[in-house]
């Protein structure tokens, strides 16, 4: 794509603009989300923010059920998505259901054209196809000609797109992740312990880290699955929504690890968690930190791990400062990251084709 990090498609989200009087589109049309949900936990979320603008949103999950089917997912890592398989045919069962206009793939990795094809089959009327990756972890895919339309909430991912895309600016879109303010909310806390909280998966470079820092006098804690090891990572579990939302509103500060090479440039689902629950939230400065957020008025941010005991003490010091940054926040994404937001872009970028 030949835009850049300055262009109107990526324009910062902070920057001062006129306010204009547009009105909500409403898309009552049916829409199917293909996820895997077990790692997409955010498909719930999409579907429902679909359903304010007017549709009728169904999820197909994209996970194993019989045994020959995990069997191959955990010998090499991801699913057999064959044209014959068990998987496909669940998948054109929810498609024969729901009838959709549109089918939005969460994090669609190791899909080719036969398994579009093959989803389409039953279709009596087209429908548009749409792809949402949440992480970079892949710059090429094989099924990547096969959408529509193609949003992408790391803006490392521009240069890659436009390689396999040339030409079809208008068919890609940065679109960065979102919170569902229903689910992550204050909670009314009267006084918060004053220590630096983790929560999420940690792994081997995460607890190297976290060591690190408590080395360096930093009073940090971690909560999360552990991935460190198969035996620990089967044991683990993933912490659902009302647990992160009791850890992030707990502890006076939420630590963001934004995990490489899933996050190059972008912000993860973490940073709009915590603002919507008001916290304050210590990130590492990314590219696209500026394009959503004000550093240093709605986020602290930190550029090198060196920095992170200096910032805490400074916070320790002053928390009606702290106060304020996590107050801007939560007006900060109320105003412009929910996946209300970020629904009503794709609702306009996709045009009437799909309405």
């Amino acid at each position: 794509m030949s835009q850049s990090l300055n262009d109107s498609s990526m324009h910062s989200e902070h920057t001062p603009s006129k306010k204009k009087n547009v009105a909500k589109k409403r898309f009552e049309s049916n829409v199917l989300i293909v996820a895997d949900t077990r790692v997409n936990y955010w498909a719930p979320d999409v579907s429902d923010a679909f359903e304010r603008f007017g549709a009728a949103c169904y999820i197909a999950a994209l996970e194993p059920e019989r045994l020959e089917e995990r069997w191959f997912e955990y010998r090499h890592g991801y699913m057999n998505l064959a044209p014959d398989e068990p998987a496909i045919q669940r998948i054109r069962d929810q498609v024969n259901k729901a009838a959709p206009r549109l089918i939005l793939f969460l994090d669609p990795f190791a899909m080719t054209s036969a398994f579009f094809k093959a989803i389409q089959r039953d279709l009596k009327k087209k429908a548009t196809l749409a792809a949402w990756f949440s992480d970079c972890r892949r710059t090429s895919w094989k099924g990547i000609q096969c959408f529509d339309h193609v949003f992408y909430s790391d803006s490392s991912m521009q240069e890659s797109l436009q390689k396999v895309r040339p030409g079809e600016d208008r068919k890609m879109k940065y679109l960065p992740l979102a919170v569902n303010e229903r689910r992550f909310a204050p909670s009314g806390v009267d006084s918060r312990e004053s220590k630096i909280i983790f929560a999420g998966s940690v792994t081997e470079s995460r607890l190297k880290t976290l060591n690190r820092l408590r080395l360096r006098g930093v009073p940090v804690i971690w909560e999360g699955p552990k991935t460190t090891n198969w035996w620990t990572k089967l044991k683990s579990k993933n912490l659902d929504s009302n647990t992160l939302t009791r850890l992030y509103q707990e502890y006076a500060v939420v630590l963001d690890l934004p995990r490489r090479p899933k996050n190059l440039n972008g912000l993860n689902f973490r940073v709009f968690e915590v603002a919507a629950c008001q916290n304050l939230m210590l990130t590492k400065w990314v590219p696209d930190l500026e394009l959503q957020f004000d550093p240093y008025e709605e986020l602290v941010v930190y550029r090198d791990w060196d920095e992170v005991p200096l910032v805490y003490r400074s916070l320790k010091y002053d928390p009606y400062r702290a106060e304020e940054i996590a107050m801007k926040a939560r007006k900060r994404v109320l105003g412009h990251h929910t996946y209300s937001h970020r629904i009503q872009t794709m609702i306009e970028a996709l045009g009437q084709k799909a309405c």
